[in-house]
């Protein structure tokens, strides 16, 4: 929440990508814009146009114990480039890191495991960096000494991080903060989530023949910077984050609450933040994984909230999987780029919407039209962590 007396406001000035649709903002909207699918795990990329101390992170990455890591160090670079910033020209101190995962360290702690098994030397990976903390080597990396924290929500981590940097931005902590999320693929990962029966070979959101989530991998990370320090920069500005708000279903620890009340009280947290009333939003970026509970759970939450209003839904986890922590880092990108495109991306994977779901304006097909002044984010993680953003038109 903002100050009492506090003019501090939160704008979002760069913003960077590595997924499975390229490795960078623009593949990553031109596959989502185009309907494009992409679940392989993310494969080599070059280091050319990076800053000395990262491109050393990222040469060779391949093999590389903390590939989340290298993801989220790639795609800091790119945000602070998009930004037009260099954090030696900065006061360091006054630039911290939000970078939410779920398991993004879990591959050095494999890493370590085997080693352990074989009698051989332990992963480079774990000597620079605590397996569980990657916002810690992306400020190691880039020199940054303001406030570092690593959420750990689920698949709410990345909405998090946003919501983290916001806060301290309008708290006055920091000018500038690097947000978002990172995970990857691992052993660990695809056994747990088969563990649980809850995976599919195709991604359906909102579909009547969605069968399950398909895993993904990579990182989304945009610069949150305070508004007047980015104009007084001269900077472009992408969007405003308008508000954030968060709330507990606390009902099992894999399945949401039915009726989504969670997700309700967490849009109308943000909305409240933003002064806002349900009717000021354009466009939803639904948290749609493409499981039968979810989507059933979060149509019934966005039902409650705009009633009649037909209010354009898109996911996004039919083209990019579910990137777990990361993901709701890639809808917050997302929603600054419908922003300022004016076009909401269509739903891969959707070809049947649910009779549960099909109130709502689901986008499907292709791509769609449409001038948003006002997006809502929304992210569900395991054991009832629900968050919201809203980020509104420069």
């Amino acid at each position: 929440m903002v100050l009492a007396g506090s003019a501090r406001a939160a704008v979002i000035t760069g913003c960077g990508v590595v997924s499975p649709l390229g490795s960078s903002v623009g593949a990553f909207w031109d596959g989502l814009i185009t309907g494009r699918c992409a679940f392989a795990p993310i494969g080599r990329f070059l280091a050319d146009d990076l800053e000395p101390a990262v491109a050393a992170e990222v040469v060779g990455y391949d093999g590389d114990a903390d590939r989340a890591g290298v993801f989220a160090l790639t795609a800091a670079q790119q945000a602070l480039d998009a930004a037009g910033i260099r954090i030696d020209q900065l006061d360091p101190v006054r630039v911290g890191v939000a970078l939410g995962t779920t398991l993004g360290g879990m591959a050095i702690f494999e890493a370590w495991d085997a080693a352990v098994a074989t009698g051989s030397p332990p992963p480079p990976a774990l000597e620079r960096v605590p397996y569980y903390a990657p916002a810690a080597r992306l400020a190691d990396v880039l020199g940054t000494r303001g406030p570092v924290m690593t959420p750990q929500l689920a698949c709410a981590s990345g909405t998090a991080a946003v919501m983290l940097a916001a806060d301290w931005v309008r708290a006055g902590r920091a000018d500038v903060v690097l947000a978002g999320g990172t995970d990857l693929l691992c052993r660990f990962v695809v056994a747990g989530f088969n563990c649980l029966h809850a995976t599919a070979d195709v991604a359906r959101p909102f579909d009547r023949d969605r069968r399950g989530l398909v895993l993904g991998e990579g990182a989304a990370v945009m610069i949150v910077e305070e508004a007047t320090h980015a104009a007084r920069r001269g900077a472009r500005v992408r969007a405003r984050v308008l508000g954030t708000g968060a709330a507990a279903d606390a009902t099992h620890m894999t399945a949401p609450d039915r009726e989504g009340s969670g997700v309700v009280r967490a849009v109308l947290a943000a909305l409240a933040d933003a002064g806002l009333d349900p009717g000021a939003v354009d466009f939803v970026s639904a948290h749609g994984t493409g499981t039968p509970f979810n989507d059933a759970m979060e149509a019934s939450a966005l039902e409650r909230l705009f009633g009649d209003r037909a209010v354009p839904v898109n996911s996004i986890k039919g083209a990019i999987g579910h990137t777990l922590g990361a993901a709701g880092a890639f809808e917050a990108v997302l929603c600054s780029a419908v922003l300022g495109e004016g076009a909401i991306p269509p739903t891969v994977g959707l070809e049947h919407p649910d009779p549960a779901c099909d109130r709502l304006d689901l986008v499907r097909g292709e791509a769609r039209r449409h001038a948003v002044r006002v997006a809502l984010s929304t992210s569900s993680g395991f054991a009832g962590a629900n968050a919201a953003l809203v980020l509104g038109r420069v």
